[in-house]
């Protein structure tokens, strides 16, 4: 029986211990795509930290690529595409392009992503593809080819809801894809096969909606904070309101979820993610975290106070992030004599437009 071909498309903290965890299996053949640490990584590797696989210097995956594009060369076909990468649809690709050059008929495509409504997208570029969801719990993150993971690897791998899909062949996949990822040593990893997607998905925005958005505008750990009170002055009145966002869709959360993740990471000092990002002056995803749940309580009557602040707060922190980084830039002449009520208008102006 042939080993299956996995391309991890991603090198952040979540991505590499993917790649790591697939290839300590070794029942597959792991290639990781490398973007802008790609000559670091080829001479020196990852130094790895972490709480599930122990102290690691200098770690290199099986194979690496520059490009998906480059991993694609020769009519290699992969039977698992695992995307790691930060879905930013207001970035300068979407998640569907990043991955094209490598789907092909027998791909199936794993998400490990955060956010919700992430399906929607890749189902309609790729409507005959088996799309699982992947829902890390690891707590990784990637700084300068230092990877710090914080927690055991627990990976809850569901199925997306596709008509064109039978869920036999979506079961079939998902199956394989926790056979070589699955650890038989139960001290290192742990996937749970998850038949409510849905659920899942909304209980892990309990955490990323909250923590991951709120860090990133203060710039501070949430331990940090936490001293400062924000348990009860900020994340446990957002999370309420994103559980009144999921009750709306018919997911019922209880409070026991709020509890276990204001206190799972204590005494850790752990920066979330979007902190993480927007101190290396990185792009947040903040519409599959925040904006998406918010246009769903609109839709549905919910109110959200504080998340709508701390969405529309996110949201100047993004756009000095494409400042700085040259996506889009500002003509001061143009704002000479404007009014206030004028300037949505000039904003509404394209990434990389000159405003």
């Amino acid at each position: 029986m042939s080993r299956p071909k996995v391309l991890v498309v991603g090198s952040g903290g979540v991505g590499v211990m993917s790649a790591l965890g697939l290839t300590t299996v070794d029942k597959s053949d792991v290639t990781l795509v490398v973007r802008s640490d790609y000559d670091r990584v080829m001479q020196h590797g990852y130094y790895i930290k972490s709480r599930t696989y122990g102290e690691i210097k200098a770690w290199k995956p099986p194979k690496i690529a520059r490009s998906v594009k480059e991993a694609a060369e020769n009519n290699v076909e992969y039977d698992f595409i695992v995307l790691t990468t930060k879905n930013i649809p207001d970035g300068a690709m979407t998640c569907e392009d990043i991955i094209r050059p490598a789907v092909t008929a027998k791909s199936v495509i794993v998400l490990v992503q955060n956010g919700i409504l992430i399906e929607e997208p890749m189902i309609k570029a790729f409507p005959h593809n088996v799309i699982l969801s992947g829902v890390s719990l690891i707590g990784s993150s990637n700084i300068d080819c230092v990877i710090n993971n914080s927690h055991k690897d627990t990976l809850k791998l569901g199925l997306f809801d596709n008509p064109n899909i039978s869920p036999e062949v979506g079961k079939a996949a998902r199956e394989e894809y926790r056979r070589i990822y699955q650890n038989d040593d139960i001290n290192i990893n742990n996937v749970i096969l998850d038949d409510d997607t849905k659920r899942t998905r909304w209980e892990k925005l309990v955490y990323n909606s909250v923590f991951n958005t709120i860090t990133a505008i203060v710039g501070l750990d949430i331990n940090s904070l936490q001293i400062n009170g924000a348990n009860d002055t900020l994340f446990r009145p957002a999370m309420k309101e994103i559980s009144a966002i999921a009750a709306s869709e018919g997911v019922e959360i209880p409070t026991s979820v709020h509890e276990f993740f204001l206190h799972i990471g204590d005494g850790l000092f752990y920066k979330p993610s979007m902190l993480v990002d927007v101190r290396k002056k990185q792009l947040c995803e903040i519409e599959v975290i925040l904006g998406n749940p918010l246009k769903i309580a609109a839709r549905n009557g919910v109110p959200t106070p504080v998340l709508s602040t701390v969405y529309h707060l996110l949201s100047m922190v993004q756009f000095r992030t494409k400042i700085d980084n040259g996506s889009i830039k500002i003509d001061q002449e143009l704002f000479r004599g404007q009014d206030s009520d004028k300037f949505p208008e000039i904003f509404a102006a394209s990434p990389g437009s000159r405003i």
